[in-house]
């Protein structure tokens, strides 16, 4: 006779399978996938075989689930005509735990607006088996025991079926979710903790971002705009409630203000690179408070030193990068400047300046970071700005000699790169912070050969000399 354990094993199983093949897409699924009708001369794009799988598992661990809720009231029935009616105690009652294992294969496998749509009818049966249960469950210290109550981890998985929606309103419907978690938590009377965590902010914040990076043809660029001021709102959001409360546990992270970065970089906006150089320093000034607060608590530098890989917020060389390489990929750059007039050009030209000072404003403050390094990338990004930002004069060229004297006199970082480089990438020995990269965005910011050659052999003594004392 099948009991709770029973249904819960089997909903566990085919939950676990709907996210498998949602990770392991079939090798044989590009063939079978598609469909032969054609539109225009191209096959329309149907859904993938590991969707279609991942659904089929997903349904079947919802199905059983039914199935369970229809034997448990049967149940009830059956026990109400012989006079032991108990809403609570029974051995086939759903309880949340079963309610979110099919909760997590629908957030998971696919990211279609039907599956979300199937969570979010979950959920409604969650709260209206809650209330119909609160009626007659026992209580403790007068909270209401109810086996079946949406919990964190249950709205957190409804977050994440809309953030992983591929249509326009999936991260809006997400941050929906998400604001009315945040008051259902300051109600309170729930008997379960609800309040959102980080990560159901780094969710949202995900989903918009991603949505700004896979922007739509033919978008002018203002939704994506959109999504990434919607970001940073929510970033403001958890820095507020942080300020509000020294014990919240909602508390911007590393994570958090690097995704705010992404989402304006990849915005392509001509504000972006203010935009993202203002995430930078408050990410910078979050770090420089936790640091203070923490040494404040340790009360000594050994016990700050030993905490120091697991603060909160600490900005990395490649935060630093991504600032710089905004300035340089700058909308509008390489226009043709033959269709504005004087003054537009004039206005283009000191805005491009502006960008330019940014770029050099985040890579003075890498050099003379405290806990990031300068790297060969830093110096390659610096200098395509250089390029593309200032306007084709002597003054340029100094300054991009300037900028490369600068990256073989700074020492390497002694931390391992993520990135794989072949060793002919790699910075030889005694180069500072200069590799292949750095050299050919050297070689197109010079115009004139022998400028090149002249700064190329200062570089090989230098490097020559730096390696022998080495």
């Amino acid at each position: 006779k099948p009991n709770y354990q029973s249904y819960a094993t089997a909903i566990d199983a085919w939950s676990r399978s709907a996210v498998y093949e949602s990770a392991h897409p079939s090798p044989v699924s590009s063939s079978s996938s598609g469909t032969e009708t054609k539109s225009g001369g191209r096959a329309k794009n149907v859904i993938s075989h590991a969707t279609k799988a991942g659904f089929e598992c997903a349904k079947r661990a919802e199905d059983l689930l039914m199935h369970m809720q229809r034997m448990h009231e049967q149940q009830l029935q059956m026990t109400e005509k012989d006079g032991q009616f108990d809403a609570y105690n029974s051995e086939l009652q759903p309880d949340t735990r079963v309610f979110n294992l099919v909760l997590k294969a629908w957030s998971i496998f696919g990211g279609t607006k039907a599956s979300a749509i199937r969570a979010m009818r979950i959920l409604d049966l969650m709260q209206e088996l809650h209330h119909g249960q609160s009626m007659n469950a026992p209580e403790w210290q007068g909270i209401v025991l109810s086996k079946v109550q949406p919990n964190l981890q249950t709205y957190k998985l409804v977050i994440d079926a809309w953030a992983h929606v591929h249509t326009v309103e999936g991260p809006g419907r997400a941050e929906e979710i998400l604001r009315h978690l945040l008051s259902l938590s300051k109600a309170g009377n729930l008997g379960v903790e609800i309040m959102p965590d980080v990560e159901c902010f780094h969710i949202v914040m995900k989903a918009h971002a991603e949505s700004v990076r896979k922007r739509r043809k033919g978008d002018d660029g203002s939704a994506a705009v959109e999504r990434a001021q919607k970001v940073t709102a929510l970033l403001d959001w958890m820095e507020l409630l942080a300020l509000r409360s020294a014990t919240s546990k909602i508390r911007p992270t590393t994570e958090s203000y690097r995704i705010a970065l992404s989402a304006w970089v990849w915005s392509n906006h001509v504000d972006a690179p203010k935009e993202a150089e203002s995430i930078l320093y408050r990410m910078i000034r979050s770090c420089d408070v936790n640091n203070r607060d923490a040494k404040n608590a340790a009360g000594n530098d050994a016990i700050t030193k030993n905490k120091s890989d697991s603060w909160v917020v600490r900005p990395e060389t490649r935060d630093f990068n991504t600032v710089i390489n905004c300035c340089s990929f700058a909308r509008k750059v390489g226009a043709d400047p033959s269709e504005e007039d004087d003054d537009s050009l004039l206005q283009r030209q000191i805005a491009h300046h502006e960008i330019f000072d940014i770029a050099g404003g985040a890579l003075d403050a890498l050099l003379s970071s405290p806990y990031a390094q300068a790297d060969p990338a830093s110096f390659a990004g610096i200098i395509r700005a250089c390029l593309n930002l200032l306007p084709n004069t002597d003054h340029r060229d100094d300054r991009v000699i300037e900028l490369f004297r600068s990256a073989y006199r700074t020492p390497p970082s002694e931390a391992p790169s993520s990135r794989i480089l072949s060793t002919r990438m790699r910075a030889p020995p005694g180069a500072g912070c200069v590799d292949a990269n750095v050299l050919r965005q050297l070689r197109h910011a010079l115009p004139s050969t022998e400028d090149y050659i002249r700064v190329r052999e200062e570089f090989e003594k230098y490097r020559h000399l730096n390696a022998g004392e080495e």
